[in-house]
């Protein structure tokens, strides 16, 4: 039998996602720039359709709430007949390879030619319905430092906030100041805020959270000529604002260089609680003059590195953080402020996770820092299962599948690697746990041995 050729392989992987989810006839929704489809994931039956996304722009798609992702047509084709995602060392994956080809290929409306010179017509011509755009990068984590930095410093905070900050989370006005949380400017306090950023030549452009939306020449004298650029296409003025909503406050999230490389924000009210302050550029996709933003780019899901506070306070920017501080014990959990609360009462180091998936960035930061011991210490709610339903069962299985596959990548590198578990009645987070002066249980992936967490022997390595 003839082999498929390489060109109908190449053309098959370059169809958009989009577009084959649509000739599948999955339902999609426009979120912003994204598409919301149903989880291909047979396992993940709860809120399917709430959690998954297509990134049409970079052709990814991935579910927040499970494993299923991919980077292709063809994985996302995989999922949504099998169920899983495709591994290239299975022997019955490896020859169903041609098949799938040849489906979607016959989908979509892409002939296939085979290697002996045969081929297969389609009865119809496949003409791409997104237009694939090249994203703006972010400017250096240098430069959005020291933007975020000068803008943080301009920021209000506001009395809710620091009620939070300084009786819930537990930190003291200096540690506020240190972590340079600041509250969500309002519209009015916003415009000087901009104004002295431009004054003082910070560029806002390419900085996550910070964008230019479309308004028209009417709405122009309500803003400073700073802010302002005319659209060189006569549909009125280009104004700079922020993506990051009304209310709430900023959480600085730093990278292992005590560089201040993002931002998330706490709103005030509603789901999801926390969001990044991201932006995006539209203009070469959005046929709607409101909704037309220029110059903003996405802020991606960095981790967080939280050293104590203590530690903070004198970690200079771009200085390594194994450089002042001891890095063979280092502990991940979820979230910023879990994160540094658990590490201020640990005297450790914390990695906060942008959730349970995310955790490839995780691996190449343990082995430059030589960590000796790797602690898990999730969230009880994101473990415990709700009930003894199917579905229940089912997402404890997933977490657990993947908890697992980060374990063993970093059991790769020769680290240690415990689990922390504790009850949820203790606290939901390990930050709620210790602030009630409880301690977890540890548990030994490798050994499976199970006993109460010692601090006293915390920087001890087996």
């Amino acid at each position: 039998m003839a082999r498929i050729s390489e060109q109908t392989i190449e053309e098959v992987n370059a169809v958009s996602i989009l577009d084959l989810a649509d000739a599948l006839g999955v339902h999609t929704k426009r979120v912003g720039k994204q598409y919301q489809i149903p989880c291909p994931n047979p396992g993940h039956q709860a809120r399917v359709s709430d959690n998954t996304f297509i990134e049409p722009n970079k052709n990814l798609f991935k579910c927040f709430a499970c494993e299923a992702s991919g980077s292709s047509a063809f994985s996302y084709y995989f999922w949504h007949e099998y169920g899983r995602g495709y591994d290239k060392t299975n022997l019955e994956d490896k020859k169903a390879f041609p098949k799938i080809i040849e489906e979607i290929a016959k989908l979509i409306g892409i002939p296939i030619l085979y290697d002996d010179g045969s081929y297969v017509k389609s009865e119809k011509q496949y003409r791409p319905r997104v237009k694939q755009i090249v994203e703006l990068e972010p400017l250096s984590d240098k430069v959005c430092d020291q933007v975020y930095r000068a803008f943080l410093s301009l920021c209000p905070i506001r009395q809710e906030h620091a009620v939070e900050w300084l009786q819930e989370r537990r930190y003291s006005k200096e540690d506020v100041v240190s972590l340079s949380l600041r509250s969500v400017p309002s519209p009015e306090e916003l415009v000087p805020i901009l104004q002295k950023l431009i004054a003082k030549g910070y560029p806002i452009a390419r900085v996550p959270g910070f964008v230019q939306r479309l308004i028209p020449p009417n709405l122009a004298t309500q803003y400073p000529p700073e802010l302002l650029e005319e659209d060189s296409q006569g549909r009125g003025y280009w104004v700079w604002t922020l993506s990051s909503g009304k209310g709430g406050y900023f959480i600085p999230v730093r990278d292992r260089f005590s560089r201040i490389v993002r931002l998330r924000v706490k709103r005030p009210a509603g789901k999801p609680k926390y969001i990044w302050f991201s932006s995006t550029d539209n203009t070469a996709i959005e046929t709607k003059t409101a909704l037309l933003r220029k110059n903003g780019v996405s802020s991606g899901a960095p981790l967080h590195i939280a050293p104590p506070v203590s530690q903070l306070k004198v970690w200079e920017v771009g200085t390594d953080l194994a450089d002042i501080h001891n890095v063979s014990v280092v502990i991940a959990t979820e979230g910023e402020h879990k994160a540094q609360v658990s590490a201020n009462l640990l005297n450790v180091v914390l990695i906060g996770i942008p959730g349970v998936g995310n955790f490839e960035p995780v691996i190449p930061l343990l082995r430059d820092w030589g960590t000796k011991k790797f602690i898990l210490a999730y969230d009880m709610d994101t473990l415990k299962r709700e009930d003894d339903s199917l579905k229940s069962q089912q997402k404890q299985k997933r977490l657990f599948d993947i908890l697992t596959e980060f374990a063993k990548e970093v059991m790769k590198l020769g680290i240690e690697v415990l689990l922390w578990t504790w009850d949820i009645k203790d606290g939901k987070g390990l930050d709620d746990l210790l602030q009630h002066r409880k301690l977890p249980f540890q548990i030994n992936l490798r050994t499976g041995e199970r006993k109460l967490v010692d601090l006293k022997q915390l920087y001890e390595v087996a």
